[in-house]
């Protein structure tokens, strides 16, 4: 069963350890989100609640353009608090005139073991936080 944000931010604080909990972007998940061929999801920078959850040197290796495309790996905790296995890739991506934060590489297989909470068209919400100083993030859907 998925939790609800207040749970999640709960389970982050305690069970994790986690700190600097913040919701980055409540989004509907659209299906260019779900398919195989995509394997991203995509957060238009526009639509952020939170845009101060990456460090300097975060922000430095995201938007230069040698480094950008390699992006930095981050765990990401699913809607039923388990920490996905493999590390999904964030990356910065200009797509048009619009900036989007991107998760990239095992992002469908991702979604593929939680379609039942990330169906589309729902909303979910992403939030940040960190462990030991590593950059984390969780998906929440919206109940």
């Amino acid at each position: 069963m998925a939790v609800s944000s207040e749970q999640l931010r709960e389970f982050i604080a305690i069970e994790m350890r986690g700190s600097d909990i913040k919701l980055v972007i409540e989004k509907v998940v659209y299906e260019s989100d779900t398919l195989k061929a995509f394997n991203r999801f995509i957060m238009p920078i526009n639509q952020l609640s939170n845009n101060d959850f990456l460090k300097p040197h975060e922000i430095h290796i995201l938007t230069n353009t040698k480094e950008s495309n390699r992006g930095i790996d981050v765990s990401l905790l699913g809607p039923t608090l388990k920490m996905y296995e493999k590390p999904m890739r964030l990356k910065m991506w200009r797509m048009g005139n619009s900036v989007n934060y991107v998760f990239a590489t095992a992002w469908h297989a991702f979604w593929a073991e939680n379609e039942q909470y990330l169906k589309k068209e729902s909303k979910i919400q992403i939030w940040s936080f960190r462990v030991d100083g590593q950059l984390c993030f969780a998906v929440c859907p919206v109940h």
